[in-house]
């Protein structure tokens, strides 16, 4: 499978987390989900490392300072941010919010790894971004903004930040090892920095109120979007560059209007079509090949 269909299924995946999420955030607390979504997803990741490369990698001094950072950022801060503003604002204005990523990311690439950002990645990323808004406020990007900044898109704010960061660490990452290994200890040093926080909020008695249906939710986020999705994402960065996988966030939007025209019988408009076209067009801009 390809480094692009990789991102691609994991963009699909992650698109249905905002839906799965806000129905565990009107059960559980956000440390709480996002301790259990994580914990559940390092057992699974553990096994799989052991089993696929038939020992647990040893990481040296300037590896662990970069998945641990991974772990608070990507892990740990974004989710915790990521379940809190689901409970307090809704998913559209969160996914608005958190499309700002890919730009933020390519902007520290450029800073940080010298990463060029051409004339025609700009023209893409305007497209993406512009498709991506006109997908999530269904062409009226104004009356969706209308009620002002919460605390709810405060959180989403935090989430695009931290995101970006978790993905430009990533690049630090040597070839030595392999995206499975360095998603499988980011996630469980994420998981130990949510234990503390999830302690805090009464985290045991929470257990007690887990049924079928969120039981399910957990499983979903945490094997498809945690398990597979990471690691494809990781294997994007690894492969093309932190601004080039980046960019594929904007898919995000169009896998949500499809679950919702797929699982809640959502009308599709011309509006999320040509959406849809612009942020495909804008990521063939970004991720195209200047030939010599």
């Amino acid at each position: 499978m390809t480094t692009y269909l990789k991102l691609l299924f994991a963009m699909l995946v992650w698109g249905g987390t905002f839906t799965s999420a806000r129905l565990l955030g009107n059960v559980l607390e956000p440390s709480i989900s996002a301790f259990l979504r994580f914990l559940v997803a390092s057992v699974f990741l553990l096994i799989l490392l052991y089993f696929k490369e038939n020992y647990f990698p040893r990481i040296n001094k300037k590896q662990f300072i970069s998945i641990f950072g991974m772990g608070l950022t990507g892990i740990a801060a974004y989710n915790i941010l990521f379940f809190y503003g689901l409970v307090h604002t809704e998913a559209g204005r969160g996914s608005l919010i958190t499309a700002t990523n890919p730009l933020l990311t390519a902007l520290g690439a450029a800073l940080i790894f010298k990463e060029k950002i051409t004339a025609i990645k700009v023209v893409g990323f305007f497209l993406s971004i512009t498709g991506a808004f006109l997908i999530i406020s269904k062409g009226n990007i104004v009356a969706l903004l209308d009620n002002g900044i919460g605390t709810g898109e405060l959180a989403f704010m935090g989430c695009a930040l931290s995101w970006a960061t978790y993905t430009l660490i990533g690049r630090f990452m040597s070839d030595k090892l392999s995206s499975l290994a360095v998603i499988t200890y980011a996630s469980c040093f994420g998981t130990i920095i949510l234990f503390f926080v999830a302690i805090n909020h009464d985290l045991f008695n929470a257990l007690n109120t887990l049924n079928l249906p969120t039981s399910l939710n957990l499983l979903y986020l945490s094997l498809l979007a945690t398990v597979i999705g990471f690691v494809w994402f990781q294997d994007g960065v690894k492969t093309l560059g932190a601004t080039k996988a980046a960019v594929f966030i904007y898919f995000m939007p169009i896998s949500a209007v499809f679950w919702a025209w797929l699982i809640l019988d959502e009308e599709f408009t011309y509006i999320l079509a040509i959406g849809a076209t612009l942020v495909i067009s804008g990521i063939y801009m970004v991720n195209i090949q200047k030939k010599n």
